[in-house]
């Protein structure tokens, strides 16, 4: 009796639909040269999470210490898109928005190497173009 009421409830339950994969709902866009001017702006408005803002800081800070690590120069011939939401091959969504229905939803993330695995939660979702 048990086999024949999971079966059937194997049948009920739908197969998720595979979403093309990318970033989705751009909130910010500017060139690399402008990143202090628009950490600093993000910093001072009211009105952005203050995830984003947390995230803004990361930014900066990572982008500098790629810049002096790798020994580079950077030039306006590039930029940042900032976007809320990216789908994964997985299906899966991850978010970062301060108002999602409602609620805040920062998606909690873990990213695996050969040697470790770290744990965090996403404030910002990162497009660098250079040309």
């Amino acid at each position: 009796m048990r086999r024949q009421y999971l079966a059937s409830k194997q049948r009920l339950v739908k197969s998720r639909a595979r979403r093309s994969s990318g970033f989705r709902n751009l909130l910010w866009e500017f060139n690399v040269d402008e990143i202090e001017t628009k950490c600093s702006q993000i910093n001072q408005d009211n009105s952005v999470h203050h995830l984003h803002k947390e995230g803004f800081d990361n930014l900066r800070a990572g982008f500098k210490e790629f810049l002096t690590e790798n020994d580079l120069t950077h030039n306006d011939t590039g930029y940042f898109k900032i976007y809320s939401s990216v789908a994964v091959e997985s299906t899966d969504i991850i978010r970062t928005s301060g108002s999602f229905y409602g609620n805040e939803w920062f998606s909690d993330v873990s990213i695996t190497s050969e040697e470790t695995v770290w744990y965090g939660k996403v404030y910002i979702y990162i497009y660098i173009f250079f040309y």
